[in-house]
């Protein structure tokens, strides 16, 4: 009885561990839209990022740093609502739309990526900035955690109006 009990016991505290140490990251989304300009030999404007963190419901994180293919971004974290979705050509009214997020129960936070502020330092691990096209460091309940996003989604062109 008293070993069935240990056993229990050990096995209790080995899954609580295991729940701790569990991320509250449940997936990490990027998409990429590049404008072109519409003048001859004009180069397209810098790309718009959209990324978004779906995190586990009720889980309080914070942002930390973005890495952008290699580059460092101011950004700002707020949440919003799911799904997410955005028409499919922005430059001509249809009934096609692009889902970016689809509807969950979990927290979903859009990351809202500023200008460029140089190569991705200290703060990203350089072996997920060079597996991953972004790289989201996050803090949750007084850990670090990563947002990683191997290759970026294009969208279709937008043009400049």
């Amino acid at each position: 009885m008293v070993a069935m009990n240990s056993a229990f016991l050990l096995t209790l505290l080995s899954l609580q561990a295991s729940l701790v140490a569990q991320s509250p990251i449940r997936k990490t989304l990027a998409y990429s839209r590049t404008t072109i300009s519409g003048i001859p030999n004009d180069s397209t404007f810098p790309p718009s990022y959209f990324i978004y963190v779906i995190v586990q419901r009720g889980t309080a994180i914070s942002l930390t740093g973005v890495c952008v293919r290699g580059n460092r971004h101011d950004a700002e974290l707020r949440r919003i609502d799911s799904p997410v979705v955005t028409a499919h050509d922005p430059n001509v009214r249809t009934e096609k739309a692009d889902t970016l997020v689809p509807r969950t129960s979990h927290d979903v936070y859009q990351v809202d990526v500023g200008e460029p502020k140089g190569p991705c330092g200290n703060d990203h691990p350089s072996e997920l900035v060079q597996q991953n096209e972004v790289v989201l460091c996050l803090k949750a309940s007084g850990s670090s955690w990563y947002g990683l996003v191997p290759k970026i989604v294009a969208l279709p062109h937008a043009a400049a109006m």
